[in-house]
């Protein structure tokens, strides 16, 4: 549990309820790298939100640059990563803050709605004896964000339900109310809706039927009726024999009434076997009479005809890269450099050490823009978040400024390995895959294995500092 993340959700504002929920929930997950990986299923019952309310405030939060999804954790076991950003950038609630029993009221409280929003909060602002004492209603308002109707509708459903006491009532100028919470760590604490088994005295979904009129049932059929409750063998549920004839059923289900007209025409969403645009397929062959260590294979991102998201292996010629992108050159770094001083100037400590401070010039564009390396993980939140921050950094020097791609990171990466790259002296030539000759039309002379092309590993971004010329 993170201290910082609690304070910074209970000092959040212009947030709704159950987007303050939904950052309670993360907080009570978070680490001290203000990093939560609950299953959304859980964050849900712990917010006190559907699912479906639960996503909702999540991606609104996203989308204030509240919260980061760096993970989406699709599949089963897989949970989503989120980072929290307002743990990182506050501001934050001062004062002492009671991380365990604010988890043990989000973890085990049934309340729902502004009820749970103001238990969490009074218990994250409780101490040690679970008493929330000099707290005016104000402040107690202020880490709620909730108006006063609001808060007085919530306080009497907590009172009716014996969650919360009043202690000492106050009156008075500097005079408060002390609230005591009943500690909920004894009770049982709340999970995820999972499907629940029928009962035994429940229907059951598939029932027995008889044979229709005119039909002779089987010799095991008539012994199995005559027989005494008991005694004869389980029914499992289905008929033996012949069913009734369904109207809307089709005629060519049964072997004995095949098909009398085929289909004119294939499903308008079948997969007519492999794509032909992925390249994946049969590496393509290079050029008549260019050198294979001149290529460089790289895999981009494309968009089909019917507007999936796929991708492909494609080569590039090194020539063609070298001539779009140039090494640094003592003005770029100079400029770079002030560029660096400006992002310190403009941002927190913690915030430039964890966020900028990766990120490293390495290479500039026949257009004079300085290209920006940042780590895999973090390229994308550097670009999105800090993207307008590195554009005015870069109005200061009149230079542009931009974060790499994934295929410029591998053009990069491709060009500091061309330097090291010594082609063999008697390249095997592997035998051609028919399969392969025959859906690409290639001659059976060239070579079909992905093995016998030259290729280099992607280095990181650290790696591609210098960029060969």
């Amino acid at each position: 549990m993170s201290h910082v993340a609690i304070a910074a959700a209970l000092a959040l504002e212009d947030v709704s309820a159950g987007e303050r929920l939904a950052a309670f929930s993360l907080a009570s997950y978070a680490n001290r790298e203000h990093r939560a990986w609950p299953g959304t299923a859980v964050a849900a019952v712990r917010a006190g939100l559907s699912r479906s309310q639960y996503l909702a405030a999540r991606d609104s939060l996203e989308k204030r640059d509240l919260v980061a999804i760096e993970e989406s954790g699709g599949g089963r076991g897989n949970s989503p990563v989120i980072a929290l950003a307002f743990a990182q950038t506050g501001p934050w609630l001062e004062g002492q803050i009671n991380a365990p029993l604010f988890e043990a009221v989000l973890a085990r409280s049934r309340s729902k709605g502004s009820a749970k929003l103001l238990l969490g909060a009074l218990a994250a602002l409780a101490d040690d004896e679970l008493a929330v004492a000099d707290r005016t209603t104000e402040e107690i308002r202020s880490a709620t964000g909730m108006a006063d109707s609001t808060y007085r509708r919530a306080r009497a459903a907590l009172l009716a339900s014996g969650q919360l006491v009043l202690e000492t009532a106050g009156g008075g100028r500097a005079k408060t109310n002390q609230w005591v919470l009943r500690d909920p760590r004894g009770a049982d604490p709340l999970t995820a809706r999972t499907r629940v088994a029928p009962s035994t005295t429940a229907r059951p979904l598939i029932a027995t039927t008889k044979p229709p009129a005119g039909v002779a049932a089987s010799a095991d059929t008539v012994a199995e009726e005559s027989a005494e409750p008991g005694t004869g063998p389980e029914l499992s549920g289905v008929y033996g024999g012949v069913s009734e004839l369904n109207p809307a059923q089709s005629r060519t289900v049964s072997p004995q009434t095949p098909s009398q007209t085929p289909p004119e025409t294939p499903p308008p969403n079948v997969r007519a076997g492999r794509e032909p645009q992925n390249l994946r397929t049969c590496p393509p062959s290079p050029p008549d009479g260019g050198s294979r260590a001149s290529l460089v294979t790289i895999v981009e991102d494309y968009v089909t005809d019917r507007g999936r998201r796929r991708q492909r292996t494609v080569s590039v010629d090194l020539a063609t890269v070298r001539a779009e992108f140039a090494e640094p050159k003592p003005e770029d770094l100079a400029d770079w450099q002030q560029v660096r001083s400006e992002l310190q100037h403009s941002v927190s400590e913690s915030v430039f050490e964890l966020w900028l401070e990766p990120v490293e010039l390495v290479a500039a564009d026949s257009a004079g823009c300085l290209l920006l390396a940042c780590p895999s993980d973090t390229r994308s939140w550097v670009a999105e978040r800090f993207g307008h921050l590195l554009e005015r950094a870069g109005r200061s020097v009149s230079r542009q400024l931009k974060v790499a791609t994934d295929r410029e990171v591998q053009l990069l990466a491709a060009l500091a390995g061309a330097a090291t790259f010594e082609p063999a002296a008697s390249p095997r030539v592997p035998e051609p895959d028919p399969s392969c000759t025959e859906a690409s039309g290639r001659a059976p002379g060239r070579p079909n294995d992905r093995a016998a092309w030259p290729s280099s590993p992607v280095p990181s971004p650290q790696q591609t500092r210098g960029v060969a010329r």
